[in-house]
């Protein structure tokens, strides 16, 4: 297995600033812990600064990362933003500030340059956020399933709306879906909406502005040539 290091800064409502590095491992999510130059000890981000309220960050990788967002309870309490070292434009506001509690985790899904898993972020009309995940291999069509749940978009999100989304994958060369992205369809085989791809190793993933309302057959997913 490859490793690479993952550093970053989350930012807080009161200038206090939570430090970011460690050696992550390509190809399984883990928890970006603190970096020892400044806190000593390395520690999840909850247990270091305990209600502290977070409102902008940006996590960095070396090679390629497919998400990053910080945990609680089993959920996802806030997407992270996150680039790939040398592409990054900027530290983005969160969509609302979050209140860490002890225990909260980041966590990061870092992979080689030529991974192909590929993840959708979406925030909700009523504040959820949420990580659907796939990888695509070869001609074929890839749905994307919830990244805690392994359940469909429509499972997950049922009678709300996606307001806000990114997708991010490699593939785009190769994608022949909808926007060159992630399309949502209808039971019925409609589209409900679209969402482009960032390659992150090229750009900064940004979450964009979106209306893709989500009832219960809906499944997210994106077709690939090769």
């Amino acid at each position: 297995m490859t490793t690479q290091n993952v550093t970053g800064v989350l930012n807080c409502s009161s200038g206090f600033k939570i430090p970011l590095n460690a050696t992550i491992t390509d190809g399984a999510e883990a928890s970006l812990t603190t970096d020892t130059a400044y806190t000593v000890t390395a520690q999840n981000i909850g247990d270091f600064a305990t209600g502290q309220t977070v409102v902008s960050g940006l996590v960095v990788a070396g090679a390629n990362i497919s998400y990053a967002y910080i945990l609680r309870k089993g959920l996802i309490l806030s997407l992270v933003p996150f680039a790939v070292k040398g592409v990054a434009s900027g530290t983005p506001s969160f969509s609302r500030a979050v209140t860490l509690m002890a225990g909260d985790q980041l966590r990061v899904y870092t992979m080689v340059a030529a991974g192909r898993n590929a993840s959708l972020a979406v925030e909700t009309n009523a504040g959820v956020p949420r990580i659907f995940i796939g990888t695509a291999a070869g001609a074929a069509t890839t749905q994307l399933v919830d990244l805690q749940t392994g359940n469909t978009i429509g499972e997950t999100l049922q009678g709300q709306v996606c307001v806000r989304a990114q997708f991010t994958s490699v593939d785009q060369a190769l994608i022949t879906s909808v926007a060159g992205g992630c399309q949502v369809t209808m039971s019925n085989g409609n589209l409900s909406g679209a969402v482009a791809a960032t390659d992150p190793i090229e750009v900064q993933p940004q979450m964009m502005p979106c209306s893709i309302p989500v009832q219960l057959n809906y499944t997210a997913q994106y077709i690939t040539s090769a």
